[in-house]
């Protein structure tokens, strides 16, 4: 039997885009995403030249149709976001057990976060640092990972703003990074939630892999369910790394910054910055004020709170 891996370079800006159109013909939909760039390199943007998306397909699903119906989306895709044609190489049982982990290696994000891979959790890192704080995540899974500009920003932010015993939410939580960052920087306690069933999963399955699952609390739904189940807050910090019409429409209709302590931060992020007018706009409406900004290549990250006087 072979497993056909079907494989397009990318950056750390696209990797997410093409993992989600891949993600429906992969084997129990995993996608992995090999960050290739310089780990030593703090720079947001050091990561990006390098991103290998790839997914697995056991043989009985394997047909030129399918192989057909991938080239289809990703030229579509293509049309919004320059890619190249996608590599399908056939891989024996042997070789596709560690296919997709011969290049992902530990990589460090602003001063002390580093990310490592499930399986080398418990190896020894040669490049570690004493006051590091360690996420340990599994890159097979596409959102989350650390490798797109927003995920890094918000991580900056979080690293920065961050201190034992504070409160933290995280609206629209995903692979769960930035509750777990949260939590591990020192963070009390970390409420997060997601409309999506499998991203609630991994939330809970990471934040057991990293030891904060006691301080990790995470709902499916919106944001009304997290209040209906923790309460209206307020946290010390929220984030929100979505979409901007996401954002948009959590600052007016469902109060997002009702949710944030009186002297507390909102971390808004997913915003591509010719969307930033939009979302300032809809921060001074509902009342709150930019303290700084974090860009990214093509991408912004607002850290704001409420106006002030």
């Amino acid at each position: 039997m072979y497993w056909l891996e079907i494989s397009v370079q990318t950056d750390g800006e696209g990797a997410e885009a093409v993992a989600e159109v891949l993600r429906p013909f992969a084997y129990q939909e995993s996608v992995v995403l090999e960050q290739r760039g310089d780990e030593t390199n703090l720079d947001p943007d050091a990561l990006e030249p390098g991103v290998m998306v790839k997914i697995y397909v056991p043989e009985d699903d394997d047909s030129p149709a399918l192989r057909r119906r991938v080239a289809e989306v990703l030229y579509h895709l293509g049309r919004l976001y320059p890619l190249p044609e996608p590599t399908f190489r056939e891989l024996q049982d042997a070789d596709w057990a560690n296919a997709w982990k011969e290049h992902y290696r530990p990589f460090r994000l602003g001063r002390r976060l580093r990310i490592r891979p499930t399986w080398l959790a418990h190896e020894p890192d040669d490049d570690a640092r004493p006051d590091d704080v360690t996420l340990v995540l599994d890159p097979g899974m596409a959102f989350g990972t650390g490798l797109h500009p927003t995920t890094q920003s918000c991580l900056r932010a979080l690293e920065d703003l961050v201190a034992p015993g504070m409160t933290v939410l995280d609206a629209g939580t995903g692979s769960g990074i930035l509750a777990i960052a949260a939590a591990r920087l020192g963070a009390t306690s970390v409420a997060a939630f997601d409309t999506d069933a499998l991203a609630v999963r991994a939330t809970l399955d990471n934040a057991a892999q990293n030891g904060v699952a006691e301080r990790l609390r995470v709902w499916r739904g919106e944001l009304d369910s997290v209040r209906a189940e923790a309460g209206p807050g307020p946290w010390d910090i929220v984030v929100a790394n979505i979409l901007a019409p996401v954002i948009i429409g959590l600052l007016g209709e469902q109060g997002l910054l009702d949710t944030v302590a009186p002297d507390g931060q909102l971390i808004l992020s997913g915003i591509i910055d010719e969307q930033g007018p939009d979302v300032e706009a809809a921060l001074a409406a509902a009342g709150g004020q930019v303290r700084r900004i974090i860009t990214a290549g093509d991408w912004v990250t607002y850290v704001a709170g409420h106006r002030q006087g």
